[in-house]
């Protein structure tokens, strides 16, 4: 009776051996090589890569500059997917903003390249409509500031929004933005509804640590608008690059409407 080969060894003895003579084939070094970064993430997906993802199936549904920022306004405001696509469907012709042509090009994108949830892009490889937010979060916290009433628009409102997070802040208004993450999570989600959750189980709330890490990590800018529209990102007056509570709350103010007497 032959017998079995042992691969446990702390040495890890045999292992190379039982391989024979073959080499890594240079393609194989290349592939895995190249994509560093990809599997630093792997597993762990962050705005960024989503980001990739999102950019490459908006390049290749060739979407014009306008119909992108239509696809993150969409996902701010409204950011269910099933709702996007009936109100793009529902809206007058005559109440449309934009030509016919970024219309029904960015509505075709949702009802066709995008779903809700992560599980469900799993299965389906379109991209979770859940996550467009957070790919470019001051596009999400410019939204929030343009579509808010001026006596809504505070801080105290923003820090409960996800995104808020990922931008570059002060240390402490990166506590101000996890106090409202955890309210969020705690008190603003009321269990996660997503139908491929096992057995259907809900979520229940609660603060979700790792998730919020990963975001604090972030670094982005927020955009400010000039007179006519133009977007820009806006510079903080530490060297750090991190915005000041009062450099926020002056953000927040610079989208006020309402005019003093």
């Amino acid at each position: 009776m032959v017998s079995k080969k042992n691969y446990a060894k702390a040495t890890g003895e045999g292992v190379v051996a039982a391989m024979g003579s073959v080499s890594i084939n240079k393609a194989m070094v290349e592939y895995f090589v190249n994509r560093q970064e990809e599997w630093e993430a792997f597993g762990k997906m962050n705005s960024h890569l989503y980001r990739q993802q999102l950019f490459d199936k908006m390049e290749e549904k060739k979407l014009s500059g306008e119909s992108m920022m239509l696809v993150y306004a969409m996902a701010s405001i409204i950011k269910s997917q099933p709702r996007i696509v009936q109100a793009m469907t529902d809206l007058p012709e005559s109440e449309r903003f934009t030509s016919s042509g970024v219309w029904f090009s960015v509505r075709s994108f949702f009802e066709t390249d995008t779903v809700q949830y992560v599980t469900q892009a799993k299965k389906t490889k379109k991209f979770p409509v859940v996550n467009i937010p957070n790919t470019m979060p001051g596009f999400d916290i410019l939204w929030f500031c343009l579509c808010t009433k001026d006596e809504d628009r505070t801080l105290d409102n923003l820090k409960t929004r996800p995104t808020f997070t990922q931008i570059s802040l002060k240390a402490d208004v990166q506590t101000i933005a996890r106090e409202g993450y955890e309210i969020y999570w705690t008190k603003i989600v009321k269990g996660s509804r997503n139908p491929d959750n096992k057995g259907g189980a809900v979520e229940a709330p609660g603060m979700k640590e790792d998730y919020y890490q990963t975001s604090a990590g972030d670094s982005y800018k927020l955009i400010s608008l000039t007179k006519d529209s133009t977007m820009n990102e806006l510079k903080a007056a530490a060297t750090d690059g991190n915005y000041s509570k009062e450099e926020v709350e002056a953000y927040l103010r610079s989208f006020d409407r309402s005019t003093s007497t």
